[in-house]
């Protein structure tokens, strides 16, 4: 594997990942599930190649839906993976980087089921489905 561009992990620092190269996009999920997987109110992820990220330590897996796994922790349960079933991909949690600065959102998806207290005024797209 070429350079780490971006890694993180999770808060006990069993679970460790890094990508090699850049994500696909980078979004904030407003979809109810999500918003129950993570306990936030939308899920602040990165989609990579799923070939470009290696991860090391063990998780937990278990299907939020038909098309996606969430993959936590098993130790101290952060949820950091998202696996969609429909493509080689992987979506990592923002909040696991190891430079919480270096990735920023590109755009809001699902804000049809946003919640209404959720004020968004950062002047991203905003998309009703996902996009």
């Amino acid at each position: 594997m070429s350079a780490a561009r971006h890694a993180g992990g999770c808060l006990c620092g069993q679970v460790r990942w890094q990508a090699s190269a850049e994500p696909i996009n980078v979004r904030l999920c407003h979809c109810r599930n999500c918003q129950r997987a993570t306990g936030g109110p939308y899920f602040a992820r990165a989609l990579f190649n799923d070939p470009d990220v290696e991860r090391t330590g063990e998780t937990t897996r278990w299907a939020s839906s038909q098309r996606l796994h969430r993959l936590s922790c098993a130790r101290c349960g952060t949820p950091v993976f998202a696996e969609p079933q429909d493509g080689p991909w992987i979506a990592v949690a923002l909040t696991t980087l190891d430079d919480p600065l270096a990735l920023s959102p590109g755009s809001h998806i699902w804000v049809s089921a946003k919640l209404p207290w959720t004020k968004i005024d950062d002047g991203l797209p905003q998309h009703p489905e996902g996009n």
